[in-house]
């Protein structure tokens, strides 16, 4: 496995310039380099003006999660790799039985695939992969698998997971023989299309041939050697990125289809039905032209982020639009642009997606059932796969925009804890359709595919589609299971209950993973002291949050301090780094380390809302350490409702605006210059 994140603690040691300001509060770092020290060094750094950004559906999550649980998933992702991959002790192909009324031949889940004919040249660019592969079902016992072939979701995530929590699955070995299982997944290869897609006809659905493809992706950056594997990313990229003049309606850009056939060169209607490409899209030219550096995939990936940018509705369906608030957020820090962050996060959490009614990040409870944080169908269905698949773009965002890490860590504490329902062993057997609990996962490994909050007249029902719609005997899901490598990636328990170590490199694909980046959230009312672990080499740690260095030429373990129901982000910089001041960025060398950015919000506004000229707009800025806010610009479409001294309430006048749907968007400026925007859309009466 190509080790793609090196950290050398030797280099740059230069003394360290700050230019930090008087801080207005301070946070405390103890220093031990022996767990049973009694003696320990307090120095307290100074911190710049925490500048956080809110998401208005996580502001009613609760900041301690009830009946909070803490569940490992680093090891259970491991245990789910050696369930899955089981059949790799037999070298023998031998296809399952999968009798639906016999749980015993449901194990071993996966199987060996065999290609009849050997080509004398191998190229999997030309002919497709042709040599050994390995399928696996998408639910446990599913039949469909044997005629059908495995969904590409599956085998490719199966792998990606387990690569996530540290196993190299290029070189695996069961008995004495060691596979390539990377390799295999160039089973999922198109020739004709030159796409990674699921199984069926190529253009049918946007989220059948956009999703394998950005799992592809992101298993390429980890094993970036690959002998062909570069080039079946690069070849996709070009697909789509051909086919975006073709993404047009009456001359103007529009990407309301359901999918988009390649060889065609066409755009594919069904009925009313539409799953638009989203962010999914972006990433796949992010990742090209992170691979490459060719501009035409910049462009690409601009291209889709400006239609998000100025799009009235919210086109979330399934986890493509996860993609769009990280991309927009790393090329707003690397690249210069000023997309919309909040609205993007909008669009993933909110509960108005105009493509799939009720699709949204919950906020509320199943009975006894805490949901806070889960995704699916809003006060009915939840979705495993979608739940664990959201934090691994999500939690990376937050290293190119700190301002959110309050809010994405009581998000992610929540998921964290409230996943838990996905999981067989946490119910009894009145609560799940399984009745009983399988012989060869003892542990209650593999998670159900969705949990509902009513069934059969039963509240709290852990289930699927498996048995509900499509006739197969076990609603446990292995395209669910497969995604549990990026929750045992990203979390860790640190020696305080509920106060987790989040690594924002473990799930950043394709980003600046030079320096380990650590985050964490206190969920108390109070604050809290928490270690860490630290390492070996002398290094330094950089706040994110508070764009301040946190501790200087420090080893081993430190104590932190942490402040009430609130973020901190760490970065592990080499020791005695020097850093560099250019405007609103900080450098260490050419890398760029933090950015300085104020903040609005609009405190009591929600998209879509009414709003008359009695309706108070509620608005709240922050400013950097010695740079307020000094003007506010309000605007309903492209009318200047408002020019001066920042504003805490605004009321706008009727004469002004005609009876109509307007983004909202209130922009300010501090004394230096430095800006930062919200939008919500409304409708003014």
């Amino acid at each position: 496995m190509n080790k793609k994140r090196p950290f050398n603690l030797l280099i740059l040691l230069f003394a360290l310039v700050t230019g930090c300001n008087n801080a207005s509060s301070s946070l405390i770092l103890s220093e031990s380099s022996d767990e049973s020290s009694s003696s320990e060094v307090e120095t307290i750094y100074p911190r710049e003006r925490y500048v956080q950004k809110n998401i208005s559906r996580v502001n009613s999550f609760p900041t301690f999660p009830n009946n909070y649980k803490y569940i490992d998933y680093e090891e259970m992702a491991k245990e789910f790799d050696a369930l899955a991959f089981s059949f790799a002790y037999n070298p023998d192909v031998k296809l399952p039985a999968y009798i639906s009324s016999d749980p015993t031949t449901w194990s071993p889940m996966g199987y060996w695939l065999d290609q009849p004919r050997q080509p004398s040249t191998y190229n999997p660019l030309e002919t497709g992969y042709l040599r050994r592969t390995f399928g696996l079902p998408t639910y446990v016992g599913d039949n469909r698998v044997l005629s059908s072939g495995s969904e590409a979701i599956v085998t490719i995530g199966s792998v990606l997971g387990s690569t996530f929590v540290g196993l190299d699955k290029q070189t695996q070995t069961f008995n004495d023989t060691t596979y390539d299982f990377v390799e295999m997944t160039f089973a999922s290869y198109d020739t004709g299309s030159k796409l990674v897609h699921n199984y069926g006809v190529q253009g049918q659905s946007f989220w059948y041939d956009l999703f394998p493809q950005i799992l592809f992706a992101r298993l390429f950056d980890y094993y970036r050697d690959t002998p062909f594997m570069r080039e079946m990313v690069l070849n996709g990229a070009d697909q789509w990125l051909a086919a975006l003049p073709n993404f047009v309606v009456d001359g103007e850009p529009n990407y309301e289809f359901v999918g988009y056939n390649v060889v065609l060169h066409s755009p594919t209607t069904t009925g009313g039905h539409i799953e638009p490409p989203n962010g999914g899209l972006a990433f796949i030219f992010y990742s090209a032209y992170e691979i490459t550096k060719d501009e035409k995939y910049l462009d690409g990936c601009k291209e889709v982020l400006d239609y998000l940018q100025t799009y009235q509705k919210n086109p979330n369906y399934e986890a493509l639009t996860d993609y769009a608030p990280y991309v927009a957020a790393v090329l707003n820090q690397k690249y210069g642009t000023d997309y919309d962050i909040s609205k993007f996060i909008d669009f993933v959490f909110d509960n108005d997606s105009n493509f799939r009614a009720g699709w949204a990040v919950m906020n509320d409870s199943f009975g006894n059932y805490p949901m806070h944080g889960l995704v699916g169908q809003v006060g009915d269905y939840a979705f495993a796969m979608n739940s664990f698949h959201l934090p691994t773009t999500l939690m990376p965002l937050v290293k190119y925009e700190p301002r959110y890490a309050t809010a994405l860590g009581k998000y992610m504490l929540n998921v964290v804890s409230n996943s838990r329902v996905f999981f067989p062993q946490e119910h009894d057997l009145n609560h799940q359709t399984m009745n009983t609990y399988l012989p060869f996962d003892p542990q209650g490994i593999i998670v159900y595919e969705g949990f509902r909050k009513n069934w059969a007249g039963i509240n709290g029902y852990a289930m699927g589609d498996a048995t509900a719609m499509f006739a197969q005997p076990c609603d446990l899901s292995l395209y669910s299971s497969v995604f549990l490598g990026g929750m045992g990636a990203l979390v860790s328990k640190t020696d305080v209950n509920g106060i987790l170590q989040i690594d924002l490199n473990a799930t950043d694909s394709f980003g600046n993973n030079d320096y380990p980046t650590y985050m964490f959230y206190n969920p108390y009312d109070e604050d809290k002291v928490v270690t860490f672990k630290g390492f070996n080499d002398n290094y330094d740690l950089f706040d994110l949050t508070a764009n301040s260095v946190f501790g200087r030429d420090l080893q081993g373990k430190v104590r932190i301090s942490l402040p009430k129901e609130s973020a901190l982000v760490l970065k592990v910089l080499p020791a005695n780094s020097f850093l560099k001041h250019r405007g609103d960025t900080i450098y260490l060398g050419e890398n760029i380390i933090a950015k300085k950015r104020p903040a609005v919000e609009l405190v009591n506004i929600n998209n879509k809302q009414e709003l008359t000229e009695s309706s108070p707009i509620e608005i709240s800025y922050t400013g950097l350490q010695n740079d307020d806010v000094s003007l506010m610009e309000i605007y309903f479409g492209d009318i200047l409702a408002y020019e001066g001294k920042p504003v805490e309430t605004f009321f706008y006048s009727k004469e002004l605006l005609p009876d109509t749907d307007y983004p909202l968007k209130v922009v300010v400026t501090t004394t230096n210059g430095y800006k930062d925007y919200v939008t919500k859309r409304v409708i003014c009466r």
